[in-house]
């Protein structure tokens, strides 16, 4: 009877262990999402970014594009819940830019134009000096050289340090 009860024991320590192991985990998150919910939706769009602009699954432009867009809406609510944000401020217009290059890849001058410009309208208006197609493009390509799969990194630093 000893025996049984020490088991009994035993055993449900072992599954209180094993079900605390489970759910913690997911209790951590909820209360991290509940008590300080800029933290979870900065680290949400930085995982969207990263799998947005390295083009991770080989995505074809047209889907490339829109990805782009869905992310400039998140940034855009993310933005409307935090004015005073310099930092989404800054990631709305790069996306702009970054949405512009793609939207010339594609071969939509007037729509690569009409993003250009709210980019550059978005940057200059943080006080950037040099807010010119040129300069942005490049800044971009090297940005984006850092999410480019090593093969592809080497690429794009021949193309910055010969374009400077």
């Amino acid at each position: 009877m000893k025996i049984m009860r020490v088991s009994l024991l035993g055993f449900c320590a072992v599954a209180g262990v094993a079900a605390g192991y489970v759910c913690a985990p997911f209790l951590s998150l909820w209360v991290l999402q509940s008590t300080d919910p800029e933290i979870s939706s900065g680290a949400n769009l930085a995982l969207y970014k990263n799998l947005v602009v390295c083009n991770c699954y080989g995505h074809p432009e047209e889907q490339n594009a829109k990805e782009l867009s869905t992310y400039l809406s998140a940034l855009r609510e993310s933005k409307e819940k935090n004015p005073a944000s310099h930092l989404l401020s800054q990631e709305i217009g790069l996306t702009y830019v970054r949405l512009s290059l793609i939207e010339k890849k594609l071969g939509h001058q007037s729509q690569a134009d009409e993003d250009m410009r709210s980019g550059q309208s978005e940057l200059a208006s943080l006080g950037w000096k040099d807010v010119s197609g040129e300069h942005l493009y490049l800044l971009l390509s090297q940005l984006n050289s850092e999410y480019q799969r090593p093969g592809k990194t080497q690429k794009n630093a021949k193309v910055a340090s010969a374009s400077d």
